[in-house]
Protein backbone atom coordinates (compact mmCIF):
# COMPACT_ATOMS: atom_id res chain seq x y z
CA UNK A 1 0.00 0.00 0.00
CA UNK A 2 1.36 3.50 -0.51
CA UNK A 3 -0.57 5.15 1.84
CA UNK A 4 2.67 6.08 3.71
CA UNK A 5 4.38 7.08 1.13
CA UNK A 6 1.58 9.65 -1.17
CA UNK A 7 -0.11 11.61 1.57
CA UNK A 8 -0.74 15.08 2.18
CA UNK A 9 2.89 15.24 4.11
CA UNK A 10 4.69 14.08 1.20
CA UNK A 11 4.68 17.66 -0.72
CA UNK A 12 4.13 19.41 2.12
CA UNK A 13 6.67 22.66 2.29
CA UNK A 14 8.90 20.63 5.01
CA UNK A 15 8.90 17.72 3.19
CA UNK A 16 10.32 19.70 -0.29
CA UNK A 17 12.47 21.51 1.86
CA UNK A 18 13.79 18.46 3.29
CA UNK A 19 13.99 16.74 0.02
CA UNK A 20 16.15 19.54 -1.60
CA UNK A 21 13.85 22.95 -1.81
CA UNK A 22 12.05 23.91 -4.38
CA UNK A 23 12.84 24.23 -8.10
CA UNK A 24 12.37 25.25 -11.59
CA UNK A 25 12.98 24.28 -14.89
CA UNK A 26 15.00 21.00 -15.46
CA UNK A 27 15.53 20.52 -12.16
CA UNK A 28 11.68 20.36 -10.79
CA UNK A 29 9.62 17.12 -10.66
CA UNK A 30 7.50 16.98 -13.62
CA UNK A 31 4.30 14.62 -14.95
CA UNK A 32 6.20 13.03 -17.83
CA UNK A 33 9.44 12.04 -15.70
CA UNK A 34 7.31 10.40 -13.12
CA UNK A 35 5.78 9.06 -16.32
CA UNK A 36 9.13 7.36 -17.31
CA UNK A 37 10.06 6.33 -14.05
CA UNK A 38 7.10 4.76 -13.54
CA UNK A 39 7.49 2.33 -16.79
CA UNK A 40 11.10 1.78 -15.53
CA UNK A 41 9.77 0.74 -12.55
CA UNK A 42 7.08 -1.56 -13.76
CA UNK A 43 9.37 -3.33 -16.31
CA UNK A 44 11.75 -4.05 -14.02
CA UNK A 45 8.73 -5.75 -11.65
CA UNK A 46 7.12 -7.30 -14.85
CA UNK A 47 11.18 -8.97 -15.95
CA UNK A 48 10.95 -10.44 -12.61
CA UNK A 49 7.88 -11.56 -12.45
CA UNK A 50 9.10 -13.55 -15.14
CA UNK A 51 11.98 -14.98 -13.00
CA UNK A 52 9.47 -15.89 -10.11
CA UNK A 53 6.75 -17.84 -12.50
CA UNK A 54 9.36 -19.47 -14.02
CA UNK A 55 10.76 -20.55 -10.56
CA UNK A 56 7.35 -20.87 -9.23
CA UNK A 57 7.83 -24.58 -8.14
CA UNK A 58 10.99 -24.11 -6.89
CA UNK A 59 9.98 -21.49 -4.52
CA UNK A 60 6.83 -23.53 -3.17
CA UNK A 61 9.00 -26.57 -2.44
CA UNK A 62 11.61 -24.75 -0.54
CA UNK A 63 9.61 -21.90 1.06
CA UNK A 64 6.88 -22.21 3.36
CA UNK A 65 4.14 -19.13 4.47
CA UNK A 66 6.26 -18.01 7.25
CA UNK A 67 8.81 -17.17 4.36
CA UNK A 68 6.31 -15.84 2.35
CA UNK A 69 5.03 -13.57 5.23
CA UNK A 70 8.69 -12.21 5.75
CA UNK A 71 9.15 -11.34 2.11
CA UNK A 72 5.83 -9.54 2.31
CA UNK A 73 6.93 -8.11 5.88
CA UNK A 74 10.52 -6.63 4.05
CA UNK A 75 8.47 -4.95 0.87
CA UNK A 76 6.46 -2.92 3.63
CA UNK A 77 9.93 -2.00 5.17
CA UNK A 78 11.29 -1.15 1.55
CA UNK A 79 7.94 1.34 1.70
CA UNK A 80 8.34 3.01 4.95
CA UNK A 81 11.85 2.94 4.63
CA UNK A 82 11.28 5.77 1.35
CA UNK A 83 8.63 7.51 3.34
CA UNK A 84 11.15 8.43 5.65
CA UNK A 85 14.03 9.31 3.60
CA UNK A 86 12.75 9.98 -0.09
CA UNK A 87 15.90 10.72 -1.32
CA UNK A 88 17.06 6.97 -1.37
CA UNK A 89 13.39 6.06 -3.30
CA UNK A 90 15.38 5.60 -6.09
CA UNK A 91 17.78 2.36 -4.93
CA UNK A 92 14.54 1.04 -2.45
CA UNK A 93 12.67 1.94 -5.61
CA UNK A 94 14.85 -0.44 -7.51
CA UNK A 95 15.23 -3.47 -4.91
CA UNK A 96 11.19 -3.18 -4.13
CA UNK A 97 10.43 -3.82 -8.18
CA UNK A 98 13.03 -6.59 -7.97
CA UNK A 99 11.38 -8.66 -4.93
CA UNK A 100 7.65 -7.14 -5.68
CA UNK A 101 8.69 -9.30 -8.98
CA UNK A 102 9.48 -12.37 -7.60
CA UNK A 103 6.93 -12.36 -5.17
CA UNK A 104 3.96 -11.60 -7.84
CA UNK A 105 5.53 -13.67 -10.35
CA UNK A 106 5.43 -17.07 -7.89
CA UNK A 107 1.96 -16.10 -6.32
CA UNK A 108 0.45 -15.40 -10.27
CA UNK A 109 1.73 -18.99 -11.52
CA UNK A 110 0.71 -20.67 -8.46
CA UNK A 111 -3.17 -19.14 -9.15
CA UNK A 112 -2.86 -19.67 -13.05
CA UNK A 113 -2.39 -23.32 -12.04
CA UNK A 114 -5.69 -23.46 -10.26
CA UNK A 115 -7.73 -21.21 -12.34
CA UNK A 116 -5.98 -21.16 -16.32
CA UNK A 117 -5.93 -17.93 -17.87
CA UNK A 118 -7.09 -16.57 -14.79
CA UNK A 119 -3.22 -13.99 -14.71
CA UNK A 120 -4.05 -12.48 -18.01
CA UNK A 121 -7.46 -11.58 -17.04
CA UNK A 122 -6.09 -9.66 -13.68
CA UNK A 123 -3.32 -8.10 -15.92
CA UNK A 124 -5.97 -6.81 -18.26
CA UNK A 125 -8.37 -5.83 -15.85
CA UNK A 126 -5.67 -3.86 -13.72
CA UNK A 127 -4.51 -1.91 -16.97
CA UNK A 128 -8.16 -1.09 -17.78
CA UNK A 129 -9.13 0.03 -13.88
CA UNK A 130 -5.83 2.18 -14.24
CA UNK A 131 -6.73 3.55 -17.69
CA UNK A 132 -10.37 4.49 -16.56
CA UNK A 133 -8.92 6.20 -13.68
CA UNK A 134 -6.66 8.41 -14.85
CA UNK A 135 -8.91 9.31 -17.89
CA UNK A 136 -11.79 10.15 -15.10
CA UNK A 137 -9.50 11.82 -12.93
CA UNK A 138 -8.10 13.99 -15.90
CA UNK A 139 -11.12 15.10 -16.78
CA UNK A 140 -12.56 15.90 -13.51
CA UNK A 141 -15.27 13.54 -12.98
CA UNK A 142 -13.53 12.70 -9.49
CA UNK A 143 -12.31 15.02 -7.52
CA UNK A 144 -10.20 14.46 -4.70
CA UNK A 145 -11.79 16.38 -1.82
CA UNK A 146 -10.31 15.94 1.98
CA UNK A 147 -13.22 14.00 2.53
CA UNK A 148 -12.66 11.98 0.14
CA UNK A 149 -9.21 11.18 1.04
CA UNK A 150 -10.22 10.82 4.46
CA UNK A 151 -12.59 8.03 3.49
CA UNK A 152 -9.65 6.31 1.10
CA UNK A 153 -7.46 6.77 4.00
CA UNK A 154 -9.77 4.93 6.56
CA UNK A 155 -10.66 2.52 4.73
CA UNK A 156 -6.85 1.48 3.34
CA UNK A 157 -6.53 1.28 7.20
CA UNK A 158 -9.42 -0.76 7.80
CA UNK A 159 -8.36 -3.22 4.97
CA UNK A 160 -4.58 -3.22 6.59
CA UNK A 161 -6.02 -3.87 9.90
CA UNK A 162 -8.16 -6.67 9.17
CA UNK A 163 -5.24 -8.13 7.28
CA UNK A 164 -3.05 -8.17 10.41
CA UNK A 165 -5.73 -9.46 12.34
CA UNK A 166 -6.64 -12.51 10.18
CA UNK A 167 -2.77 -13.25 9.86
CA UNK A 168 -2.56 -12.99 13.80
CA UNK A 169 -5.32 -15.26 14.47
CA UNK A 170 -4.25 -18.17 12.06
CA UNK A 171 -1.51 -18.95 14.30
CA UNK A 172 -3.91 -19.87 16.25
CA UNK A 173 -5.83 -22.08 13.67
CA UNK A 174 -8.94 -19.39 13.92
CA UNK A 175 -9.65 -18.63 10.33
CA UNK A 176 -11.16 -15.73 9.44
CA UNK A 177 -10.27 -15.17 5.84
CA UNK A 178 -14.35 -15.16 4.61
CA UNK A 179 -13.60 -12.50 1.86
CA UNK A 180 -11.61 -15.72 0.16
CA UNK A 181 -14.78 -18.09 0.47
CA UNK A 182 -16.17 -18.66 -2.80
CA UNK A 183 -19.89 -16.66 -1.65
CA UNK A 184 -21.95 -13.68 -2.30
CA UNK A 185 -20.21 -12.13 1.38
CA UNK A 186 -16.87 -13.82 0.15
CA UNK A 187 -17.30 -11.75 -3.05
CA UNK A 188 -19.09 -8.58 -2.41
CA UNK A 189 -16.01 -7.81 0.44
CA UNK A 190 -13.26 -8.89 -2.07
CA UNK A 191 -14.87 -6.34 -4.73
CA UNK A 192 -15.24 -3.80 -2.26
CA UNK A 193 -11.42 -4.19 -1.26
CA UNK A 194 -10.18 -4.00 -5.11
CA UNK A 195 -12.25 -0.95 -5.46
CA UNK A 196 -11.08 0.97 -2.56
CA UNK A 197 -7.33 -0.13 -4.24
CA UNK A 198 -8.61 1.73 -7.16
CA UNK A 199 -9.56 4.53 -5.16
CA UNK A 200 -6.24 5.13 -3.71
CA UNK A 201 -5.21 5.36 -7.72
CA UNK A 202 -7.19 8.86 -7.49
CA UNK A 203 -4.88 10.24 -4.53
CA UNK A 204 -1.63 9.19 -6.23
CA UNK A 205 -2.68 11.00 -8.95
CA UNK A 206 -3.62 13.97 -6.91
CA UNK A 207 -0.61 14.08 -4.84
CA UNK A 208 1.82 13.68 -7.59
CA UNK A 209 0.33 17.36 -9.44
CA UNK A 210 0.48 18.84 -5.91
CA UNK A 211 4.06 17.91 -6.41
CA UNK A 212 4.97 18.93 -9.79
CA UNK A 213 2.24 22.46 -8.72
CA UNK A 214 4.66 22.89 -5.38
CA UNK A 215 8.50 22.75 -7.45
CA UNK A 216 9.14 19.44 -5.69
CA UNK A 217 12.74 18.58 -7.03
CA UNK A 218 13.31 16.02 -9.85
CA UNK A 219 14.20 13.40 -7.13
CA UNK A 220 11.14 12.88 -5.81
CA UNK A 221 9.99 11.57 -9.19
CA UNK A 222 11.19 8.22 -8.14
CA UNK A 223 9.76 8.54 -4.62
CA UNK A 224 5.88 8.73 -6.59
CA UNK A 225 6.42 6.15 -9.17
CA UNK A 226 7.93 4.25 -6.25
CA UNK A 227 4.11 5.16 -4.32
CA UNK A 228 2.12 4.15 -7.64
CA UNK A 229 3.98 1.27 -8.43
CA UNK A 230 2.93 -0.11 -4.95
CA UNK A 231 -0.38 1.06 -5.66
CA UNK A 232 -0.79 -1.18 -8.77
CA UNK A 233 0.90 -3.90 -7.26
CA UNK A 234 -1.87 -3.76 -4.83
CA UNK A 235 -4.77 -3.07 -7.36
CA UNK A 236 -3.29 -6.35 -9.35
CA UNK A 237 -3.44 -9.16 -6.56
CA UNK A 238 -6.88 -7.70 -5.44
CA UNK A 239 -8.26 -7.58 -9.12
CA UNK A 240 -6.26 -11.66 -8.91
CA UNK A 241 -8.03 -12.51 -5.60
CA UNK A 242 -11.36 -11.52 -6.68
CA UNK A 243 -11.44 -13.22 -10.29
CA UNK A 244 -10.38 -16.48 -8.13
CA UNK A 245 -13.47 -15.89 -5.87
CA UNK A 246 -15.42 -15.30 -8.18
CA UNK A 247 -14.20 -18.17 -10.48
CA UNK A 248 -14.38 -20.75 -7.58
CA UNK A 249 -18.16 -20.66 -7.45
Amino acid sequence: MAQQMLNDQTFAPAAIQAAGGVKSGSDQMSIPGVTVKAAILLLITGFFGVIGWQNADRVFETANGMWFLLGFIILIALSVAAANNPKIAFVLGLVYAVFMGLYMGSISKLYNELWDGIVPQALMATVCVFAVCLVLYNIGAVKVTAKFTRVVIAATLGIALLYLVAWILSIFDVDIYFWLNPNPVGIVISAGIALVAALNLFIDFDQIDKGVAAGAPKTMEWYSAFGLLATLVWLYLQVLQLLAVTRSR
